[in-house]
């Protein structure tokens, strides 16, 4: 029994470090002979207008990753539930902050103007339903189920538009996230610690319009594999949370973009992109009776240089990024 414990412990850490490394290990072995990127065969402003295009769907994956899976995947805690049929559910919104570039951009500077700093809100619903606790010799672990179930409006911004094929109820638009909480409660004055592993999906949107005047618009839908290791202790009515972890993330593009010598519209292409980013995340969560906590997150994502050709006004890659949540939550 103690084998097949132990077995266990190490297919989980295998797991996680795979997520963890898998993005940097396929960058070393798909880099190599790489193909010509697409905008080499243009020339003059239309190159720097494909260019365009291609870096700005590499922007904005990290922050529609971050904006649909946030922090702590259960807000509030690190801890998991008391057993088997344990529910707790946590209304939720997830804040961070994205400059769009210009999509009327023409090729004639060196930089993208910015169209708008676009404050990005994702209300979900966070479901934390409990699997299983054993009693440990020094304490106890937890498994649960983690559900979350996103919506925005179809019309909150002039500036992105969703797709017409995406899941939507009654002008919203939806996206899912889903994972597993491993946690260890151990006895004692010890912190709580838990590993959170899921998925969490962007549906569809686009930014620019062809006919209203943009040379480049580009479609993405957004995965990412949400990793995240945290500590928690509670002390009366305040629980701190604590952590850190990454997102392997995944975006489906379609470009478009004009030649800026004869107005006319380039051949669609459709590819993906991947890219992982490290962050960090504190929650502090205010309890509220026996059933309900009030909780306020903050955290900053990690920047990476992708060594983009294109220079976008405000908005960095190698920047850092802050980001925010505040949520209700109640025990069933």
């Amino acid at each position: 029994m103690g084998v097949l414990v132990r077995r266990r412990r190490v297919g989980w850490f295998g797991f996680a470090c795979f997520a963890v490394t898998a993005p940097s290990v396929l960058a070393q072995t798909t880099g190599a002979g790489a193909a010509a990127h697409p905008c080499d065969a243009q020339a003059a402003a239309t190159k720097l207008v494909c260019r365009a295009a291609y870096d700005a769907v590499t922007s904005v994956v990290p922050v529609g990753a971050l904006a649909a899976g946030g922090g702590n995947p259960y807000l509030g805690s690190a801890a998991g539930g008391k057993g088997f049929g344990d529910i707790g559910i946590t209304f939720r919104g997830n804040f961070v902050r994205f400059i769009l570039p210009a999509t009327t951009y023409a090729g004639t500077t060196d930089t993208v103007g910015a169209a708008r700093q676009l404050p990005i809100v994702v209300p979900t619903i966070d479901l934390r339903f409990g699997l299983m606790k054993k009693a440990l010799p020094i304490g106890a672990a937890t498994v649960d189920f983690l559900g979350s179930l996103g919506g925005i409006p179809e019309n909150a911004t002039e500036y992105i538009h969703f797709s017409p094929d995406v899941r939507k109820l009654a002008g919203v638009v939806l996206g899912f996230g889903y994972g597993l909480r491993i946690g260890i409660a151990p006895t004692g004055p010890l912190p709580v610690v838990s590993l959170n592993i899921g998925r969490h999906d962007l549906p569809k949107f686009t930014v620019g319009d062809i006919a209203a005047g943009s040379n480049f618009a580009y479609t993405v839908s957004i995965s990412a594999i949400n990793v995240r290791l945290l500590l928690g202790k509670r002390m009366k009515g305040f629980e701190f949370t604590a952590g850190g972890g990454a997102d392997l993330m995944t975006g489906g593009y379609s470009i478009v973009y004009r030649n800026m010598k004869t107005s006319q519209l380039a051949p669609r292409a459709d590819s993906s992109v991947s890219a992982m980013r490290l962050l960090t995340v504190a929650n502090g969560s205010f309890i509220l009776g026996k059933v309900a906590r009030l909780t306020f997150e903050g955290g900053f994502q990690i920047g990476k240089d992708e060594k983009l050709p294109t220079i976008f006004e405000a908005n960095n890659t190698k920047s850092g990024r802050f980001f925010g949540g505040v949520g209700l939550g109640f025990k069933l």
